[in-house]
């Protein structure tokens, strides 16, 4: 490429050549056909980037940066110690600590240590008949007499009428 094409190629390819100086890089493009040929090439070129340049507005619409925060927001899942901090979960959490406040306060002050059921439990059932005590020294005559105690509890026989073996 000759001298007068390199030094206003960058102008020429722009189109921001001045008219006279324009008019010369078309006179030697006419008659010199290897710079006519690599500026044909670089025009081409510059035609293609061009088409693949940015629009001149490249900044987002109105609201987007608003939209994305919302959805941002959306989609962040909520930990599992916030829902400690709703107001209507606070709310049933007082009353039902109120409730059993109430219920065990209740029980504490309707039950006196005199009061509970004796007849109900197996050591004052047990104690209240005449029954063989098992020995300690022979462990099958010791499974008798239980068996002998417990069935004379079930049926409500007398001791005395249920035969323990002495083995």
């Amino acid at each position: 490429m000759h001298q007068p094409i390199e030094d206003g190629l960058e102008d020429f390819l722009s189109g921001k050549v001045e008219s006279d100086r324009y008019q010369g890089l078309e006179r030697h493009l006419a008659v010199c056909t290897a710079c006519r040929d690599e500026v044909g090439g670089m025009v081409e070129q510059v035609q293609l980037l061009r088409t693949l340049r940015a629009p001149e507005q490249a900044e987002p619409a109105a609201g987007f940066y608003a939209r994305v925060m919302e959805r941002i927001e959306a989609q962040s899942g909520n930990s599992f110690w916030s829902i400690f901090l709703e107001p209507a979960f606070g709310r049933r959490l007082m009353y039902a600590s109120l409730a059993l406040f109430v219920l065990l306060s209740y029980s504490v002050f309707q039950t006196t240590p005199g009061s509970l059921d004796m007849e109900g439990n197996p050591m004052t059932i047990m104690a209240g008949y005449d029954l063989p005590s098992a020995s300690g020294n022979d462990p099958h005559h010791d499974r008798e007499v239980v068996l002998v105690n417990l069935a004379t509890y079930s049926t409500g026989a007398t001791a005395s009428a249920l035969p323990v073996s002495s083995d």
